[in-house]
Formats: C-alpha cells, structure tokens, sequence
C-alpha cells in the first residue's frame, strides 16, 4: 500500500535572518553615511574640493610714502623684479643656484649666502635677487620646473629720493626675521613680506604695512597654475608727513660731509624734527636688495661708525653748552645775581687744583660771563650751587634720559646721579673738584644732540619743551584718507620767573653780538641766541666742537644744535654750520663763504690743553 506524505515546509535557518540582518545595518549605515556628507557637510566639502583645486597667493602691500613738511616725496614704492627661492628646495638642488647665478651673471657664493639667511623659512620664497633685468626674467619664468624653487615676481618696493642723507630717519626694508616676526605678532600683526628694519620704517611699521592681498590661481592636477579664479587687490599702507624740511636736510648733510658728528634742528614750539642728520651716514640703498657680506663687514668695521645714529645715540661732553644748567642751578638755589661779579685772573682755584680759563677776563658779571665763556665764572657759579642742585637742573632740563623721539636706539646720555655712583663696586666718590668741572660741562656729565636741541626749545620757550618727534601727520590710504595730525607732547617744564629767563636769554643772545660767536654765527638782520662749546674728550685731539642755539629771540621758530667731532671751537666750526641752517630755514641771506666750517680759523683751532678742561 502506497503512502503519501505531505510535503514539509523548508525552515528559515537563523544564519540567514544573520545574513539579513548585517546587509540591512550595512545599507542603513551607508545611506546614513551619504546623507551626512551630502547634506550635512556639503557646504565643507565642496569649499575643500574647490581648495584642492585652488591656491592663494600673498601680494605685497605697497608701503605707505614719505612726505616733507612742505610734502616734498621723500620715500615712494617703485615696481621690482624679484628673483625668489625655496631654501629647502635649492639646498638639495645645488646645480640650480650655479644655473641662476650664470644667467644673471653674478657670484653664485652671493645667492647662496642670501639662501642661508632665509633658512629660518625653509618652505616659503625668499628674495634672492632683486632687479632682474627683464629678459633674463623671462628666460628664468619660462625654464618653470627646470628649475626646481626658483620664481620670478614684480613687487612694489621701497625707493628713497636721498638714501644717504636719510639713512638714520627713514631706514631702510627688507624680509623679516624671527625677531621680527616676534615683536609683530607681539602687536597682534603678521610679519609681511618686507618689514622695516630701522628709522622710521620699523617705528611706524603698523602704519606703514598696509593690507596684503591675495591671489587666487586654479591648478591643475599637478598644481600647475590654469588660470586666475579671482582677486583682492592689496591696500596701501598710511601715509606719513614729516616734520622734516627737505631743503635743510640736505644742507645739514651737505656741511657735515666729511666730518663726524650731527645736526638737529626743532621746531621749538611743537617739537617737530625739522632736520636730523649724521656724519658720516650711509646708503640705505645698500640694503634694498639684500647688502652683500662685504659691504657689511665694511660698514662694520668702519672706524667712523657710519651705521651710528649720532644725532640721538652718540654720548658727548656739552662742554660750555652746559652753562645753561649752571645758570638754572644757581638761580634755584638763590645764589643767581645777575650782576654779582666774580674776579677771573685766567682760572678757577679750589683747594690746590686750578681750573683754567681760556682768557684774563678781570671782573665779570652774567652776561659778559656767558658771552665770553668764562670758565672762571661758571666754576665758581657751580660751585656755590652745590652737586644736588646741579643733578637736579640736569634731570629736570631733560638731561640724562631719553627724549622719547620716534627712532630706535635711543641713548640716555649720562648725569652722575647718586643712584648711578652708588652702581659701581665699590661707589664712586664724588669731590668739590667734580661739581666744579660739571659746571663747565666736562667730567661725568653726557648729553646727545638731539637732548641739547630739546634743552634750547626749553629755553626758547621761558621753561617749556616738547618731546621731539618726526611725523607730523599720518594720512590713511582708504576711507575718507583723513589727515590726523600729531599734537605736540610736553616733554619738560621749569618753573622759573622772568628774572632768570631774561638774563639767560639776554646772556644767549650777547654770545651772538659780541661773545664768542659773534663773528661765525652772526645773521645779519637776525636777532638770536646761542652757545658755543668746546669739549675735551682726549688729550691728544681737538676738542668736539659744539653750537646750540634759537631763533628768533622774539617769537622763537628754530632750535639747533650741532656737535663736530676733534674739530675745535665751537665758534670756528660748529657756530658756521648752524648759522647756515638757522640762515636757510629762516630766509635769510648768509654771509659769503659757504665752507666756514673749514676755513683757515678752523684749521688753525689749538689743541686742546694738557691741563685742565677748557670748555668754551
């Protein structure tokens, strides 16, 4: 008997409901996944997609420009051809810098040196050549990769109408280094491409920078430039107008040639630099394009210190220049007359020591004390004033601290405070002898040019100086391009009453009538004051010869000083020169020989004495 049987139903093992299971999660996860990066990151992803296909260049701001007071352009941007390289590229190339240097025609040991200062950067261009000559550009563009790290660009970079005779006001530019970059980002800027590096360039950095731009190439797979995907032009940086006068800039520079010392002129009624200039300088242009490893070391090693700033760094004994301090020294401690009298026979006696004087003036009183610089007179005036006093009138003269002017390196000149004594192992002493030599502006007594300038504003002013500063007014490059003028700064203030002023003042302005400066500094149709001084630093030079004075004496507009190093007196060499740029500046017609500064006087100036200070 045959048997049917039903048929059964096939299970449904659980591995393939496993199965099942893991290939849903799998298409869940997946669509998921591509919902996320659709929809959610879309926006990111296609940016970054557009970057992979994109680069941004950095372009160079144009530095803001340089004007004059009367806006004489003083410092402009001109277009450059720029030879870059990659350190790191080249460093392991080294045949490319041996091409280059054959196709610009100059030493490959130059390029490679410029190579090694940039090795702090090691991926990002350096200048390695400025100025190409066009056709070796062309040449160097078109080898592209044959030419690993190496590019060509045009950049709007620094020129300067006088490079030498504005060598310590402007400064010069050039690519930043770490330290740099440390005090910019100090400021919460990045270092640009070019940064300043001295003068006014690196002071004013902030204004000066502007606002790079940015270029923005398409590539090709093998980051080859397609072409430009778009464009933001960069901004100029601020303008700035300077106090300065071109015209006498030049003069200053002019009569200083060949000689070491400064010139510094103010206008003393705001502080404005009006001229600011060292000898010997040096061309700033040297460094626009990278200065070569010798013409550094020249600089150097030059015994005349042409990199010195002079005007605000250099540290000399004021000589009888300093017979301004005396003067309010005595006056506060009430041992000032005006018409007290003290016997010179030809030096001052203290003790045993003799302090001589370069005449027999008999009797003097103020007036002829000062206008014939009598060492006598002043030696016994400090004297009877005291070193407190003495210290005091220094310090609140502006003496023994920094002006605050807007250069780098500023020195503080030295007044022998009790402080600065008490500095050395063991104290240094101080005795009668040094206030007596103090008084003439000789010891442990050191002022600055421009210290001095800001001391005769003071006294032009009848108690009131402001601090000396360059520009005048900062111009923006966008906006409305607003002019904001730079509003003078008091800097020192004496109480004194007209009594003292009046007889300085009148005692200044004899010096220039009849004193010691009366031949050299007289301006005819001109009424001024002033003071010469000579300094002894070495007992086998002449002395520094020094001016410092104001005009006019009724409604002062210029205060100069002017020191001359191992020259002489001040009244054959420094007086002529400041007479010439007081004369310039005020329209004046100057006496007929342009080169009083060397004329036989001068050359025939006696050496210092072996003996005590003279200061005249």
């Amino acid at each position: 008997m045959s048997v049917i049987h039903a048929p059964r139903e096939q299970e449904v093992e659980w591995r393939h409901w496993a199965l099942l299971a893991v290939v849903l999660v799998v298409l869940v996860t997946l669509f998921l996944k591509l919902w996320y990066l659709q929809v959610v990151r879309s926006d990111e992803l296609a940016s970054k997609a557009e970057s992979y296909r994109t680069v941004s260049v950095s372009k160079l701001a144009p530095r803001g420009l340089v004007f004059d007071r009367n806006r004489k352009l003083l410092a402009g941007v001109e277009p450059r051809i720029i030879l870059t390289a990659v350190p790191a590229r080249v460093r392991s190339e080294p045949w490319v810098l041996d091409k280059v240097a054959a196709m610009l025609g100059v030493p490959v040991e130059g390029l490679k040196a410029k190579v090694d200062e940039a090795l702090w950067r090691p991926f990002l261009p350096a200048p390695l050549f400025i100025g190409v000559p066009i056709d070796v550009a062309t040449r160097i563009a078109e080898s592209g990769e044959h030419l690993p790290g190496i590019g060509v660009e045009t950049l709007p970079l620094r020129s300067v109408s006088d490079p030498v005779a504005y060598s310590h006001v402007i400064g010069y530019v050039w690519t930043p280094s770490g330290e740099d970059v440390e005090r910019l980002e100090a400021l919460g800027v990045g270092a640009p491409e070019y940064v300043g590096k001295t003068g006014i360039e690196r002071i004013y950095e902030l204004e000066l920078m502007g606002k790079a731009g940015v270029e923005r190439l398409e590539v090709d797979v093998h980051r080859r430039p397609l072409r430009v995907a778009g464009r933001d032009a960069p901004s100029p940086g601020s303008k700035l107008v300077l106090g300065i006068d071109d015209g006498l800039q030049a003069l200053a520079a002019q009569l200083l040639e060949g000689k070491r010392g400064a010139a510094v002129a103010l206008d003393p009624t705001t502080g404005e630099v009006l001229c600011l200039v060292s000898s010997p300088s040096y061309d700033s242009s040297l460094f626009a394009s990278g200065i070569s490893k010798a013409d550094w070391s020249r600089l150097q090693s030059d015994p005349n210190v042409p990199l010195m700033n002079r005007a605000i760094a250099a540290r000399y004994a004021p000589g009888s220049t300093f017979k301004i301090v005396t003067t309010l020294a005595a006056y506060r401690q009430g041992v000032f007359s005006e018409s007290r009298t003290t016997f010179c026979p030809g030096f001052f006696k203290l003790g045993n020591q003799q302090y001589r004087c370069l005449g027999k003036h008999g009797a003097v009183s103020y007036r002829t004390a000062i206008s014939k610089s009598c060492n006598t007179y002043f030696c016994d005036l400090a004297h009877r004033a005291g070193y407190e006093a003495m210290i005091q009138a220094a310090l609140d003269l502006g003496l023994g601290q920094p002006t605050g002017i807007d250069l780098p390196s500023e020195s503080r000149g030295l007044v022998p405070t009790l402080d600065w004594l008490q500095s050395f192992d063991p104290p240094r002493p101080w005795y009668p002898g040094n206030t007596v030599l103090l008084g003439i502006g000789q010891g442990e007594i050191a002022a600055t040019p421009i210290q001095m300038a800001t001391l005769l504003s003071l006294v032009a002013n009848r108690g009131t100086s402001y601090k000396p500063h360059l520009v005048k007014a900062i111009e923006s490059s966008t906006g409305d391009r607003k002019l904001v003028a730079v509003e003078p700064e008091v800097y020192h203030r004496v109480e004194a009453d007209d009594r003292l002023w009046d007889a300085l003042i009148g005692g200044l302005n004899e010096v220039m009538l009849s004193g010691t400066a009366s031949y050299a500094g007289r301006i005819e149709g001109l009424n001024w004051a002033g003071k010469t001084g000579s300094a002894e630093h070495r007992r086998d030079e002449l002395t520094h010869s020094w001016f410092v004075g104001f005009a006019p004496v009724e409604s002062p507009r210029i205060a100069v000083a002017v020191v001359v190093e191992a020259a002489g007196h001040g009244s054959e060499v420094a007086a002529p020169i400041a007479r010439q740029l007081v004369s310039h500046y005020l329209e004046f017609d100057r006496k007929p020989a342009l080169d009083d500064a060397n004329s036989p006087a001068a050359s025939r100036a006696p050496p210092a004495s072996s003996g005590s200070p003279n200061s005249r």
